[in-house]
């Protein structure tokens, strides 16, 4: 064989020894949601509040080698609405987006990142946020503004929902 073919055939094989395996591509799900229920965080114990979500999930799933899946990450972007079953008249609305990853061991959000719930009411300013990092969602709270235990804005939010 002439030198000229085999040092560049050398030096494929090296690579193909030498490569990593990689595993498929990552699958995207996406897909929408339009729903209303209770409002499960509702901090105004004396009120019937309830929450009406329309949002997107954009779900990234990632595989090994062998096709198992390893990772989830996500983006969820949307608009909650809440509102007083007594005085439906009135409805607070804002946009949210999170990002999150999802422990595989347990099916629970982990490693979430955003603005869970951002309300704003017209000569009131902001009145409900939840925003920051949470190392498990929604009880691990390390970083960020959560208005459900400050009395001032939880004050506000009950208020402007009971048509005071």
């Amino acid at each position: 064989m002439k030198p000229a073919f085999v040092l560049p055939l050398v030096f494929v094989m090296m690579f193909v020894m030498v490569a990593p395996a990689f595993a498929g591509p990552p699958v995207v799900n996406t897909y929408n949601v339009d729903v209303t229920g209770p409002f499960e965080d509702n901090p105004c114990p004396s009120e019937n509040i309830w929450k009406h979500e329309v949002y997107t999930v954009r779900e990234t799933l990632y595989f090994d080698q062998q096709g198992n899946l390893t990772r989830i990450k996500g983006l969820v972007d949307g608009i909650d609405s809440f509102y007083n079953t007594d005085n439906p008249g009135v409805v607070l609305s804002g946009h949210f987006v999170v990002n999150f990853e999802v422990d595989l061991q347990t099916g629970e959000f982990q490693s979430v990142t955003g603005v869970p719930y951002h309300i704003t009411a017209p000569g009131y300013g902001t009145v409900l946020v939840l925003a920051g990092k949470w190392v498990a969602y929604p009880d691990g709270h390390i970083a960020g503004k959560d208005s459900l235990v400050d009395p001032k804005d939880v004050g506000q939010f009950c208020s402007i929902l009971a048509g005071n």
